[in-house]
């Protein structure tokens, strides 16, 4: 384990016994001896996390934990505005939502994700962890609602995606059913593994309920370009925190939600429309 990797390990939100027992644990993985199964590790303030050691479940951990890919963007949230309910969509394990949840104190934590597996960890790492309502459910987030197939390229737990649309299998439902209407916003984090492409072009039918975005971009499947075209069909202006490097592949930053666009005059008469411009971001 190099020596970047320990640091990260000692200044996480482990416990000091179980940051020995983590980096120990990672090295029995290394080299199969013998091969671990579930493990479960204490955080700071009382909670409780359990990781998969056969699976990505301890990468996302190094993700959300040890890299703290959300932290500064969440921290950019002023307190007086801050959502009320968290909406995960791809909420693989649970740790986005338990992470995001510590920092931010929600009332509310709706986490969508496909793979049962995921699910069912998720639900062990979110019901005993938080003190805000939980409501876990297995679905692909989607333009319009059906059903579709569960599609693994071979990336494993955290890289399933939405496959081909049929008659049975998991649950589709469109953003209108995801995003409850509460007074205080919605924080949304997207990891949806592509599917932004579905929901994105039809934010116009569900930006007046969200608040933040904090999305992880696939530009392979969804351009930046195609992004602000989209957001441009908003009925409010977006702004962007984080930076996008360029060129990459994936990008994870946050959006915050601005002013409702002007509308121009209409010729010859005092009556608006909304403005369909260019967002700012």
């Amino acid at each position: 384990m190099r020596l970047d990797k320990l640091r990260r390990v000692w200044n996480s939100d482990l416990l000091p016994l179980d940051c020995m027992r983590f980096v120990i644990d990672e090295l029995r993985e290394r080299i199969h001896f013998p091969a671990l199964e579930v493990r479960e590790y204490r955080l700071k303030g009382g909670a409780q996390v359990r990781l998969r050691w056969n699976s990505t479940d301890t990468k996302v951990f190094d993700e959300v934990f040890l890299e703290k890919i959300y932290e500064p963007l969440a921290a950019a949230i002023p307190a007086h505005s801050r959502p009320g309910v968290l909406v995960d969509l791809g909420a693989n394990i649970g740790l986005s939502g338990l992470f995001l949840e510590r920092m931010l104190h929600f009332e509310h934590v709706i986490a969508v994700e496909p793979d049962r597996g995921n699910l069912r960890m998720l639900r062990q790492n979110l019901d005993q962890n938080i003190s805000a309502e939980v409501t876990s459910i297995q679905a692909f987030a989607g333009a319009e609602r059906g059903h579709a197939n569960l599609l693994d390229e071979g990336y494993g737990a955290w890289g399933l995606r939405m496959g081909a649309r049929s008659d049975y299998g998991i649950p589709v439902l469109p953003m209108t059913e995801l995003v409850p209407h509460v007074p205080g916003g919605v924080l949304l984090k997207c990891d949806i593994e592509g599917a932004e492409r579905q929901i994105f072009p039809d934010i116009a039918e569900w930006d007046e309920w969200v608040s933040y975005i904090i999305l992880e971009l696939h530009t392979e499947f969804f351009t930046m370009d195609q992004l602000q075209q989209a957001l441009a069909s908003s009925r409010y202006e977006w702004h962007l925190h984080g930076a996008i490097p360029t060129g990459a592949l994936l990008a994870v930053f946050a959006l915050e939600r601005g002013a409702l666009k002007a509308e121009p005059l209409q010729s010859g008469s005092d009556s608006r429309s909304h403005s369909r411009g260019a967002a700012a971001v």
